[in-house]
């Protein structure tokens, strides 16, 4: 049976993004790659064990149920943090012998779910580390400064919980610096403020991929970052004096397809669903069998009775190295949508079916690389990568290795170095 389209992704570029961003926090601040919602849609079974290898200090996950992916995976080396306000832990061998390990934490968000987390923890017989999230602003998870003060006392007399962390999250790092910098303050005036009851072994994080190319205040002893790994983030920063400038990190994925028929179509002729393109010249129009079942965007802009721009674009694949660019034309659909390939071929003269096609591309400097193709159809990178549908089929690749950046041999923290809580 035929696929109809491919997800790669490229683990060389992983490697690379990883020695960029250890480069930008310094040999002592430790990495700790997001890998929740199955590695952004990509695979935590393939990725995982490639950020392990690759300098990954940490891996973090949403849920227990995750954390038991990655454990699976063949990931048992290293910490994993699992984000959310997890009141009961399944009786799951993997899972308790890695809290065993003391290589399993979970974040407390309040004082109920504290002291929830405990009993859980008594009643299978270990000592879990925890991190506590400070709320200076998202107003998402994790408990208040002055209610989390108080955590910090509850978790002083715990017997099967450790503080191992205290870290906040920040609600507007990519657009607003002064937004930004507010809950920063408030995270440092916290910490300084309860620093007797913060052992010097804890780790302080804060960062996200916005955050950590804003400024090294910004860093503490680990940062936090999903888009970072994945190549991304650089671009899409709004920031006067960024640490990482566009191009810096290479893209990781890489989606494609190939043309499945061609037909030339007149002057005058409309194509699609609601007839949002109609052909100014006879032209060249392709389908591919790729819609929004797939994952592919609807553009959120367009009325059903005006006519489409072309905004979106595919590369076509000529020969190995050469791309064209051609507009997405007409409504797309659940699993097809339509190119428009006349300005290619003005003549009809060539037979393009079999010809691979790029939807997102690894070049940067692209019409279709994926946060500009994300925001041409109002979403964000991360939204697009998740969802792009799991029965995609996905392949780790291994390009040209990148030169620019040469691996970090970087002391591991104390409280990542050791095994036990």
């Amino acid at each position: 049976m035929q696929d109809t389209s491919l997800l790669e992704f490229d683990t060389s570029a992983v490697a690379h993004n990883l020695r960029v961003l250890q480069r930008v926090v310094g040999p002592r601040c430790a990495l700790c790659p997001i890998v929740k919602a199955d590695a952004y849609g990509l695979g935590a079974k393939h990725l995982a064990p490639v950020l392990v290898k690759n300098g990954a200090d940490m891996l973090a996950v949403y849920s227990a149920k995750q954390a038991e992916e990655i454990l699976s995976a063949g990931v048992r080396e290293k910490v994993l943090l699992v984000l959310m306000p997890v009141r009961v832990i399944e009786q799951s061998d993997e899972l308790i012998r890695h809290a065993k390990r003391g290589l399993l934490h979970f974040v407390v968000h309040d004082a109920a779910q504290c002291a929830q987390l405990e009993l859980a923890a008594h009643s299978l017989g270990v000592t879990l580390g925890v991190h506590l999230e400070i709320d200076t602003g998202m107003s998402r998870g994790g408990a208040r400064p002055e209610v989390a003060s108080a955590l910090l006392r509850t978790l002083e007399s715990a017997t099967s919980l450790k503080l191992k962390g205290v870290f906040t999250h920040f609600a507007n790092s990519r657009h607003s610096e002064s937004m930004t910098r507010a809950q920063l303050e408030v995270f440092r005036a916290f910490v300084a403020h309860e620093s007797e009851h913060i052992d010097k072994d804890c780790l302080l994080h804060v960062s996200s991929t916005y955050a950590l190319m804003r400024h090294r205040d910004y860093h503490f002893d680990m940062v936090r970052f999903g888009l970072a790994w994945l190549g991304y983030g650089a671009e899409e920063l709004e920031a006067t004096e960024p640490l990482l400038s566009a191009g810096a990190l290479r893209p990781v994925v890489r989606w494609s397809t190939t043309i499945v028929q061609t037909k030339r179509i007149p002057e005058g002729a409309r194509v699609g669903y609601g007839s949002l393109f109609t052909a100014q010249r006879d032209s060249t129009i392709a389908l591919l069998p790729v819609g929004y079942a797939d994952g592919y965007p609807v553009p959120r802009s367009f009325s059903s009775n005006a006519q489409q721009p072309a905004a979106q674009q595919v590369a076509i694949c000529i020969g190995s190295k050469d791309r064209k660019f051609a507009p997405v034309v007409g409504a797309v659909n659940m699993d097809q949508l339509t190119i428009d390939l006349t300005d290619l071929d003005p003549l009809s003269t060539r037979d393009w079916t079999g010809t691979e096609v790029e939807l997102i591309t690894p070049s940067c400097d692209a019409p279709n690389h994926l946060p500009r193709l994300a925001a041409i159809s109002g979403l964000i990178p991360h939204e697009f990568l998740t969802r792009l549908h799991a029965r995609i089929p996905r392949k780790p690749i291994q390009t040209a290795r990148a030169t620019m950046v040469e691996p970090t041999q970087h002391p591991i923290p104390f409280s990542l170095r050791s095994a036990t809580v």
